[in-house]
């Protein structure tokens, strides 16, 4: 790639100047002027430099508005309604009217920085902030990625740091008494706690259950379809993570869920509210949710708390990392020990028995090896089956999830 750079020295109506001059890979001659030499050099060297490592960027290029960039990001991604929602948003409020008329190559580092810190002081949370961060990152990164900028000056800032809320796992008997006081807040709500709980579907996905989905014989739920509230609609559309899953469910849920079946047509859904329709997020809140997890004395409990309450009952009953995956459907089984990974503390036990095992087995003296021979195989590593405490349930889901309820 050629290149080449030189500075003249000039003497003007103002005093003497310095001006730096370079041709770039696209044959042009660029320049700029200094009252120092020190400052001409630094900068000359710098373009050079860019050149040489093949990271040099015409100045015009990034001479794009963020708006405009921003817009072209926005209409290229292929993602769900309800998170377009949240983009358009966050750039409406938070973006645009800081970065909109900006040019790409004009938005520093410092000028981020500035920005986060008068989020902070709004009083904007530490997640909020970190989603703000990320939606203005992205236009910048196809910018790089377009040859319209050398790097995205997001990427030297530090947003908030997010501290997790802390999880709750239910026994099954707190799931029990939750699911009573739901019923009796509204007919049908304590099944509806009950899959959520048994099952581990999400909120989304337990609205768009449909009667064809139920597959009581076998004890199967097909995961197809998920609905999420958008304004005063719904959004219908794919599971999360965009795939079918079949789970499966105790032979109790089976058992209920047919009689909640036996009016409902093939095609219909499986809860709806009081009055029909599909089920929505905030009368369910206000009218079941927030009275029953009082009257149960649960404080401060989430509707999404019982798909970790479901995760938490499937790993203490002996389910392996996989079969977890594929009950909650995430989208790999490193994200599911991400999220539950502490609650295999046990298997350390497990594992450092075993060892001790065969260890014993190799060190015994031979008249006693000779008599132990033909129990030498390598002990299993597999858990006993543990049930929550408090509760009476023994569930497994590698015999099927067969459930026995006292």
């Amino acid at each position: 790639m050629s290149r080449s750079g030189w500075i003249e020295d000039r003497q003007g109506r103002t005093g003497r100047r310095w001006r730096a001059r370079y041709r770039g890979p696209d044959g042009r001659i660029r320049s700029r002027s200094f009252d120092r030499k020190v400052d001409a050099d630094r900068w000359l060297t710098a373009k050079l430099g860019s050149i040489d490592r093949g990271e040099w960027i015409a100045p015009e290029a990034g001479a794009v508005e963020f708006g405009e960039a921003a817009a072209t990001w926005l209409a290229g991604l292929d993602i769900k309604p309800k998170t377009r929602a949240g983009y358009e948003s966050l750039l409406r409020s938070r973006i645009l009217p800081v970065f909109g008329h900006l040019a790409l190559n004009s938005i520093s580092p410092a000028l981020v920085r500035e920005w986060i810190a008068t989020m902070s002081a709004d009083g904007l949370s530490a997640s909020r902030i970190k989603q703000a961060k990320q939606v203005l990152s992205a236009p910048l990164q196809l910018a790089v990625a377009d040859g319209q900028l050398a790097r995205d000056p997001t990427s030297a800032v530090r947003a908030p740091t997010v501290r997790r809320r802390e999880q709750r796992f239910l026994t099954a008997q707190q799931v029990a008494a939750l699911a009573v006081e739901a019923e009796n807040a509204q007919a049908g709500a304590g099944l509806v706690v009950e899959t959520l709980t048994w099952v581990g579907m999400r909120w989304g996905e337990l609205v768009a259950l449909r009667r064809s989905r139920v597959h009581l014989l076998r004890r199967r739920i097909e995961i197809a379809e998920s609905a999420t509230e958008l304004g005063s609609g719904l959004s219908w559309g794919t599971p999360k993570t965009h795939e079918r899953r079949l789970v499966t469910m105790p032979a109790f849920l089976a058992d209920r869920l047919a009689v909640r079946l036996g009016d409902i047509s093939e095609d219909g859904l499986v809860f709806t509210a009081p009055r029909g329709g599909p089920l929505r997020s905030s009368p369910f809140r206000q009218q079941v949710w927030k009275p029953a997890v009082d009257a149960a004395g649960l404080e401060q409990l989430r509707i999404h708390d019982l798909r970790a309450t479901a995760a938490s009952l499937m790993i203490s009953s002996g389910a392996n990392i996989k079969a977890v995956q594929r009950q909650l459907g995430h989208a790999s089984a490193a994200m599911t020990l991400d999220l539950y990974g502490h609650l295999y503390e046990d298997d350390l036990d497990a594992l450092s028995e075993a060892l001790d095992r065969r260890f014993t087995a190799a060190t015994a003296p031979p008249e006693t090896r000779a008599h132990r021979a033909s129990s030498d195989s390598p002990a299993p590593l597999s858990r006993p089956e543990r049930a929550p405490e408090g509760s009476e349930a023994v569930v497994s889901l590698d015999r099927h999830f067969s459930t026995t309820l006292t």
